[in-house]
């Protein structure tokens, strides 16, 4: 795994190189918009070089309601990546079909909790106004696609990845009234990969009992984490709190294009056997999160409800998984 490590230093280089450049034009007002489409296409190039080829990097999207139309209104969307079955008569058009999309992401030259709390807002809206998919954890648990927000740098301050955290945390906690509502994915170049794992049945303890010494299942719910990894910037910005574990030679770029293949692999089997070979490197994503809570009767339809947890597996069955 030396080499690929190597290919995706190669492009941590020409992502620092970009920043440089954009962060140069940025102190010119008359160029702030060139500055962010330049920002755009250096993750989407990103992204078109390190994706398969079946799916396509679009700019500057309107993802279209699918559900109480009236009260949503699109937004534009710096980065869409389509679906490979999009048909290609409607791949050129500003408008996109929410069932066309596989993951969409905010854009920023430098990441602070304002533009974080925008795109948690705009990642719990965008989805909430598309249709449902039901019958199965996986269809009802996860989003439709996936959404995240990208950035160069940061302006988080003194310990940077806690404040992150947090600022996720607030955010989603005001916004996301479902699990598959909640932002997916962050990566900041300078900074660190975070990524949402959502646990589809797990059991939550009975508070009292546990300080007795004893382990008592209260009842069982979701959760949904915001994993920070272990990259290479965990040198520059270890954690305060001290519970993650060692920093690896994995690059935040590294670590958010092994997770976006996960989501991916998690409904497509031409992304499947990549995604599977990057287990247990370097380049997979470790780490820890507070988890938020969400109750089963909340997430999921009755059918699908009855069915847990005599359905769910840890193997390859992609629909009744215990993790996404």
């Amino acid at each position: 795994m030396d080499r690929l490590q190597q290919w995706f230093d190669d492009a941590d280089a020409g992502m620092s190189a970009s920043y440089a450049e954009n962060h140069a034009k940025a102190r010119q007002s008359q160029r702030i918009q060139q500055t962010g489409h330049a920002a755009e296409h250096a993750w989407g190039q990103l992204l078109s070089s390190w994706l398969p080829p079946q799916y396509e990097v679009a700019y500057r999207r309107y993802i279209l309601p699918e559900i109480d139309v009236e009260h949503y209104t699109p937004r534009e969307t710096d980065i869409v990546i389509l679906r490979p079955g999009y048909p290609q008569a409607l791949r050129q058009k500003e408008e996109v079909l929410a069932a066309g999309v596989a993951a969409a992401f905010s854009v920023k030259l430098t990441l602070d909790a304002a533009g974080l709390k925008e795109a948690v807002e705009e990642a719990a809206a965008v989805r909430r106004h598309v249709a449902p998919r039901l019958g199965t954890v996986r269809q009802e648990a996860t989003p439709p696609f996936r959404y995240g927000v990208l950035a160069h740098a940061h302006a988080f301050g003194k310990n940077a990845r806690s404040n992150v955290a947090s600022n996720y945390a607030g955010a989603d906690g005001q916004f996301a009234r479902h699990p598959r509502e909640s932002l997916d994915l962050i990566c900041v170049a300078d900074l660190g990969a975070w990524s949402k794992m959502t646990t589809s049945y797990i059991p939550i303890w009975n508070e009292a009992e546990r300080l007795k010494g004893n382990l008592v299942v209260d009842r069982h719910a979701v959760t949904t984490t915001l994993l920070d990894a272990e990259t290479s910037q965990s040198v520059n910005h270890p954690h305060p709190d001290g519970v993650t574990g060692l920093a690896k030679s994995a690059s935040p770029l590294s670590v958010f294009i092994s997770e976006l293949y996960s989501f991916l692999a998690q409904e497509d089997e031409v992304a499947e056997p990549f995604h599977r070979g990057l287990l247990g490197t370097e380049i997979s994503a470790s780490g820890s999160g507070t988890s938020r809570v969400w109750e089963l009767v909340d997430v999921f339809q009755p059918a699908t409800l009855d069915s847990l947890p005599r359905r769910l597996v840890n193997g390859r069955d992609r629909e009744w998984s215990m993790t996404y």
